[in-house]
C-alpha cells in the first residue's frame, strides 16, 4: 500500500477524521450517489454502515465486486487498495482503522 494515497487524501470532503490517537483513526464517510473515488488504500479496518448503499469496489488488478450495505451492517477488512463507485446511495458509514504498532 506504500505510495498509494489513503481515502482522506483522494476524498477529503467525503472522508472526515472524527477521532485519531496512537491506536485507531475513526472516519465518518459520506459519499454521494454516483461518485467515483480513484485508487486509494485502507489499513486494516472495520466499517459500520449508517445508511443503505451499494458500491462497486475494484482492486488494483481490475477485479471487483458489488457490495450492499444496510444500516447496522458491520464488516472487517485486513487492508486493501481499491477504487470505488457509489451505485446507490449516498454511502454513509463509520470506519475504524487500526494502526499497527511500530
Amino acid at each position: 500500500m506504500a505510495g498509494v494515497p489513503d481515502s482522506t487524501s483522494v476524498d477529503p470532503d467525503g472522508h472526515s477524521v472524527v477521532l485519531e490517537n496512537e491506536r485507531v483513526r475513526i472516519l465518518e464517510v459520506r459519499v454521494a450517489d454516483g461518485r467515483q473515488l480513484p485508487l486509494h488504500s485502507h489499513p486494516p479496518r472495520s466499517v459500520v454502515a449508517i445508511g443503505s448503499y451499494r458500491l462497486r469496489s475494484t482492486d488494483a488488478a481490475g477485479g471487483g465486486s458489488i457490495i450492499d450495505r444496510r444500516p447496522g451492517d458491520v464488516s472487517w477488512s485486513d487492508g486493501e487498495v481499491h477504487s470505488a463507485t457509489v451505485l446507490i446511495g449516498p454511502a454513509h458509514a463509520i470506519e475504524v482503522e487500526v494502526k499497527t504498532p511500530g
